[in-house]
């Protein structure tokens, strides 16, 4: 047995305790004690408990590009020089993702829902202790091509040796032909979708025109409805337990209808890349009362792969508390990727325990 104890616990299932004592059998929860009074073998550290962190939405493969991008350009430049970055060599893609997995498992991180365009990171996922969930995301605006693109995902599910899924990559990138495809194949699995991450997203659906819309445009017919991008898109998304990532320009509205319209959705933020990106954060306020999860996004948007750095960015920038920010970090990422041994301090969990001070993310077990 173990028995951890710290200025603060949170045990995320429940309020926070103050000074009380996690106990541990072979890393599984036995008890949480309210007080040390009489407890031998005490281990007793300066900061506070909490479970493994879940980082939600991550670009693994992307981890080569670190510091090759600028900062603050905005989403379509953004994704206009993704691709040409992303050549490089067999041996550094692996050695940046390698590290990658190895940061995220020093920063505390237990879980990880990592998007994958390639198989890139797929040997290195089913060997990591971080327990993965892959989306095996697609794109193609021409309807002509969803078949062969459907396809390859297909087979690039085959290959993939975690737990895996097919999913739309955003709203404005996939053709209602390619939603289709992917909906009706779709049979429960846990899926997630970029939603909102430029001001020209919406523009581009309800009006035809904007950045994004003059950019992609020549790929192929966009989806202009005359309504936002989520009201557009969200009908065509599976009935499964749904990601929405980023929502960086997201209204209350939009939170609103889109929970009315579908059973079991997340919202995902990752902040430090909406910095990187946009120059903005989402506003919170418009997201009380629904299911939010915390995400790192990619070194190419990143400096870091670091959930508490992406709580503390949050805890900077609003009056949140620490609470309900560790609640999105850890109790609601393990819900939306269904792991109900992760997330809490409850009895019998095996969620893994991190030590957070100013020293930054120590594991404990």
């Amino acid at each position: 047995m173990r028995y951890l104890s710290a200025d603060i616990i949170y045990p995320l299932h429940r309020a926070p305790i103050k000074e009380g004592v996690l106990v541990l059998n072979d890393g599984v929860v036995v008890d949480l004690l309210e007080s040390i009074e009489g407890i031998e073998n005490l281990e007793l550290f300066e900061g506070f408990l909490c479970p493994g962190f879940v980082n939600t939405h991550c670009h693994l493969e992307l981890s080569h590009m670190l510091g090759k991008l600028p900062e603050q350009t905005g989403l379509p430049d953004f994704i206009a020089q993704v691709p040409k970055q992303r050549q490089a060599s067999t041996e550094s893609i692996q050695e940046a993702i390698s590290a990658a997995d190895k940061q995220m498992q020093a920063n505390g991180i237990v879980a990880v829902g990592d998007i994958s365009n390639f198989s890139d990171t797929f040997t290195l996922k089913s060997e990591s202790p971080i327990h993965y969930h892959t989306f095996i995301e697609l794109f193609a605006i021409d309807a002509q091509k969803a078949e062969a693109v459907f396809q390859q995902g297909l087979e690039l599910k085959q290959q993939c040796q975690t737990p895996s899924s097919i999913v739309p990559h955003a709203t404005y990138s996939v053709s209602n032909l390619l939603f289709e495809k992917i909906k009706q194949y779709n049979s429960g699995e846990i899926v997630c979708l970029h939603n909102q991450e430029t001001a020209t997203e919406d523009t581009l659906f309800s009006q035809g025109s904007g950045a994004l819309y003059n950019q992609l445009k020549a790929f192929g017919e966009l989806n202009v409805s005359g309504l936002s991008s989520l009201r557009t898109v969200l009908p065509k998304m599976p009935q499964a337990s749904t990601l929405l990532v980023h929502n960086t320009y997201t209204s209350k509205e939009d939170v609103q209808w889109a929970e009315l319209q579908h059973e079991n959705l997340f919202w995902c933020t990752c902040p430090k890349a909406n910095l990187f990106i946009e120059g903005r954060l989402p506003n919170y306020e418009n997201f009380k009362g629904v299911k939010m999860t915390i995400g790192s996004d990619s070194l190419a948007s990143n400096h870091t792969l670091s959930i508490w750095e992406e709580v503390q960015t949050v805890l900077k920038n609003t009056d949140l508390d620490l609470n309900t920010l560790l609640t999105w970090a850890c109790k609601n990422g393990a819900e939306f990727l269904q792991l109900k041994d992760l997330g809490t301090f409850e009895n019998g969990k095996k969620p893994g325990v991190n030590l957070v001070n100013e020293k930054g993310v120590k594991k404990l077990d």
